[in-house]
């Protein structure tokens, strides 16, 4: 155990260059985030050089799309690479450069979610052109996107050298609230570089709120209207941090505790520092003096000192490759499950009529199911109804069908739910649809039981109280082992597939991949979620017999099962029913039938 003051030296069984690797991250951290640094100071000795290599990798990423030289396009490339190097030597478990090295080892050694850093990496470089959000809405999420992926992966530190940090699912409002006061508080901080690079991301309601404010923050003139601004801000800022500190304080572990109030008082002296600035936070950045920092910290480290002498803690044996050996690895599978999310252990609810599952033998059983859900609206002309009344009862029969797939243990159940083509319809129609599927998740019925929630689709058109909601819960779900449910909402498999053409052609500019060398698992890498499997079954109801633009490329080789009931009259016993008469197809995939093989006969089984 390190001295007061002292860092936590690298294991030293680790090689010569995993130290150094080690030791450059910690310098960039100290050296260009020393607040950030002194807070890294209160996690557990046995972190903290993992987290000096998250720190520094993040501060890499970042400045790779902070920078000022190149376009937009060239610093999201520049970023792609990075990113896509990092995860080809996250296989091979070695690296050159001297901040993915550490970062490397880190992966291996503490489970890291490699995916959750992606995400955030995919997040920061979609803000390489610089451009505003419109709304609060959307800089509530940029925010989520761009830094849960990072705080989840020091959550997770803690919880692999044994300090609980049950955050819960109710909570997530909490956190995501959090993250906005300490962003909010960032930029407030560093307006004066922010300006003088001209990349505020303010959103534009906030700047329209207060006429001429925006023209003069970029001309550094502390107008009246740049001084309200500046007040407005200063105050969500303060309010963001109360309300997430006052909500999270209760639940967390003495050590993660003290990190928490920490964070909290060292961003509220830097908030101090922005308002009694004045003019002068356009000249220069916000920090409070170091005797400031001395006394917020210096209590910190000592509690934190004692209190990590007092509780025990371990460090997780490696579990690298061997150097320069590639792995076939699932991305995330090396990892284990979180614990920030614990499964509630809610049976699920039997179907009204008491109908059971049947017994299907789990070789046969499918491994992804997917389903078009095609006759809301004629289900409702036919009764006479409107339409709207049709996509209630749709979306109401998801939730049976979610149950369904539970009881017979199905992996993955893909719900086509809205298409890209479905904006053509009315808007009244579309409100609604949107509408009735946030209602059916603001139940919580998803959270409840052992599903992994996924949003596949575009979503810049979905409404922001429902997009926020879906990432709620997907965050939430994402380290569940049970059903796998995607919810294709806003989606179209030709942009899909148009979308991982461009990521090619990016790729190829940068030159990450070269003539000749691309395989359908190169392609793949490239799609939305690159370990989703094939679908086995696509079962569409409504009487239609059309793909409908539905996962073109996972589902070349799936079994179609077309039925005449419409979505709003079928339950989980026609889920059993279709997957029951899948069990008894035999799938040849090109190849010529073998003569002893079975007929391929279609055996009804009874649901009662």
């Amino acid at each position: 155990m390190p001295r007061l003051g002292e860092d936590a030296p690298v294991g030293a069984d680790e090689g010569a260059d995993v130290r150094a690797a080690y030791r450059a991250c910690r310098r960039i951290v100290r050296e260009a985030h020393s607040a950030e640094y002194t807070l890294l100071q209160l996690m557990p000795p046995q972190t903290r050089s993992a987290c000096w290599a998250l720190y520094a990798a993040f501060h890499t990423a970042d400045g790779l799309i902070d920078t000022t030289e190149g376009t937009p396009a060239q610093r999201s490339e520049h970023l792609a690479a990075w990113t896509a190097a990092l995860r080809t030597e996250a296989d091979h478990g070695r690296s050159r450069d001297p901040v993915r090295r550490a970062l490397v080892d880190t992966v291996w050694r503490w489970g890291i979610d490699l995916d959750d850093l992606a995400e955030s990496l995919s997040a920061l470089a979609a803000d390489a052109d610089g451009t505003a959000p419109a709304t609060w809405h959307e800089w509530r999420a940029r925010v989520k996107s761009q830094n849960t992926g990072w705080v989840g992966q020091f959550l997770r530190l803690l919880e692999r050298c044994g300090v609980r940090v049950p955050v819960d699912l109710g909570q997530l409002a909490a956190v995501s609230g959090l993250l906005d006061g300490l962003y909010l508080t960032d930029t407030l901080a560093d307006l004066a570089d922010d300006v003088n690079r001209g990349t505020l991301t303010l959103p534009t309601e906030v700047l329209d709120r207060f006429p001429g404010a925006g023209s003069d923050l970029a001309a550094r003139h502390f107008s009246p209207s740049v001084q309200a601004l500046v007040t407005h801000l200063l105050q969500r800022a303060r309010q963001s941090l109360a309300e997430g500190h006052d909500e999270l304080r209760h639940h967390l572990h003495p050590g993660a505790d003290i990190l928490l109030q920490s964070i909290v008082a060292l961003f509220r002296a830097r908030l101090d520092v922005a308002e009694k600035s004045g003019p002068a936070i356009l000249q220069r950045p916000c920090e409070p003096d170091r005797l400031t920092r001395w006394r917020i910290m210096a209590p910190a480290r000592l509690k934190a000192f004692l209190l990590w002498r007092l509780v025990p803690l371990h460090t997780p044996p490696a579990a690298r490759p061997q150097a320069g050996v590639p792995q076939q690895r699932t991305p995330g599978s090396h990892q284990p499950r979180s614990a920030t999310v614990t499964v509630p252990a809610v049976p699920v609810p039997a179907h009204p009529s008491g109908a059971c599952p049947p017994a299907i033998d789990p070789d046969r059983l499918p491994h992804h199911v997917a389903v078009i859900m095609d006759g809301n609206g004629r289900w409702a002309t036919s009764r006479g109804v409107p339409r709207t009344a049709g996509h209630t009862a749709g979306v109401r029969a998801l939730r049976d069908m979610a149950m369904g797939a539970l009881e017979i243990g199905l992996a993955h159940l893909s719900l086509y739910t809205f298409s890209t083509e479905n904006w053509n319809r009315s808007a009244d129609e579309v409100f609604h649809i949107f509408r009735v599927l946030g209602d059916e998740l603001e139940d919580g019925w998803i959270l409840r039981h052992d599903i992994r929630l996924r949003w596949i689709g575009d979503g810049q058109r979905v409404p922001c109280d429902l997009a926020a909601r879906i990432r709620d819960q997907e965050a939430a779900t994402r380290h569940r082992t049970g059903l796998t449910l995607n919810l294709c909402l806003d989606y179209g498999g030709r942009a899909e597939l148009a979308r991982a053409g461009s990521a090619i052609a990016r790729a190829a500019r940068t030159g990450d991949l070269t003539h000749g060398d691309m395989t359908e698992r190169d392609f793949a890498r490239y799609l939305p979620y690159p370990e989703m499997p094939d679908v086995d079954l696509l079962w569409r109801t409504g009487g239609e017999q059309r793909l409908s633009n539905l996962l073109p490329w996972h589902a070349s080789y799936a079994e179609l099962h077309f039925t005449s009931e419409l979505w709003p009259q079928v339950d989980r016993r026609d889920l059993w029913q279709v997957v029951s008469d899948h069990t008894h197809r035999h799938r040849r995939y090109g190849a010529a039938p073998s003569p002893d093989a079975p007929p391929a006969a279609r055996t009804e089984t009874a649901i009662t």
